[in-house]
């Protein structure tokens, strides 16, 4: 992933309008472990999830949160019901006649955004 980071940054950096308004959060496993293969992302704020899905999904949600213009559940929640939803994923799958092996990025994210409505319209 380095390379299409760098084409991310680079892009801003040199950029003008929409390319120079990018924005992007960059986590890592471990904090400054970056530095010893892509030294030129100094400067850039690296969050570190030590690997702890929840840990990665609040850094997300509260950096998601700093630009958003309405309320979101915290981080604990929105890990809480992603659980919940990776639980349903096979069976939401097998409904589909699609295996999970097979799926596309395009599929999980449908199959989520269905799974959404369903389950934010029961509540």
């Amino acid at each position: 992933m380095p390379l299409e980071l760098g084409i991310f940054l680079g892009a801003k950096w040199y950029g003008r309008g929409r390319q120079a308004r990018k924005i992007c959060l960059v986590l890592d496993r471990e904090p400054y472990r970056y530095q010893k293969f892509i030294s030129d992302i100094a400067g850039q704020d690296i969050q570190a999830h030590g690997l702890d899905q929840a840990k990665a999904t609040t850094v997300t949600r509260d950096w998601l949160r700093a630009g958003a213009k309405r309320s979101m559940p915290g981080g604990r929640e929105i890990h809480r019901q992603y659980r919940r939803f990776e639980r349903r994923l096979p069976e939401l799958c097998r409904r589909m006649k699609l295996a999970l092996s097979e799926m596309t990025f395009n599929d999980a994210t449908n199959i989520a955004a269905e799974w959404l409505k369903i389950e934010l319209g029961a509540k």
